[in-house]
């Protein structure tokens, strides 16, 4: 069980430092909006990483302590941002999705921890794919990818503001 639990949290890891880069590079492109997104996602790494911990110890009575990847993530633009995240999000939710099956084929139950995040990224990767092609179609114009972040900011904001860590 320790290799499958190894597996997920390289994707953690790796996703936890993606988001984290991407926020500090989506502020610096000025783009507060997708900055916020990749903030409330890398807490969700984090918190995800800390329930698999505890998941852990909870099934199996072991300590388990996480891998900690490192993720090179410096894309130049929001269009190489979404292209290159959208990559990352398909590897990261296939990488789960086998260890989530190999989790079933060992204990007969999927894992729930693992379940959570393959739907967070999920989620982010059905947006990456709308905000792309929408993007695409307007060529790439730059009031339509204010407005979208201008809203983005907006509702992270409240999410944030109300205390859910993500």
């Amino acid at each position: 069980m320790r290799e499958i639990y190894t597996e997920v949290a390289e994707v953690l890891c790796e996703h936890k430092q993606l988001n984290i880069n991407a926020m500090a590079i989506c502020q610096s492109l000025g783009y507060n909006g997708f900055k916020r997104l990749h903030r409330c996602l890398s807490k969700k790494m984090m918190c995800a990483e800390i329930s698999l911990i505890n998941n852990f110890y909870d099934k199996y009575r072991d300590v388990f302590l996480p891998p900690h990847a490192t993720a090179t993530y410096a894309p130049r633009d929001l269009k190489s941002h979404l292209m290159e995240w959208d990559k990352k999000l398909l590897d990261g939710i296939t990488k789960l999705g086998d260890a989530n099956k190999k989790h079933f084929e060992k204990v007969g139950v999927e894992n729930c921890v693992i379940k959570d995040i393959m739907e967070c990224m999920l989620h982010d990767y059905e947006k990456c794919g709308r905000w792309y092609k929408r993007f695409e179609e307007t060529s790439w114009l730059a009031h339509d990818l204010h407005v979208l972040d201008d809203r983005l900011h907006d509702k992270l904001k409240k999410i944030e503001e109300s205390g859910n860590p993500y």
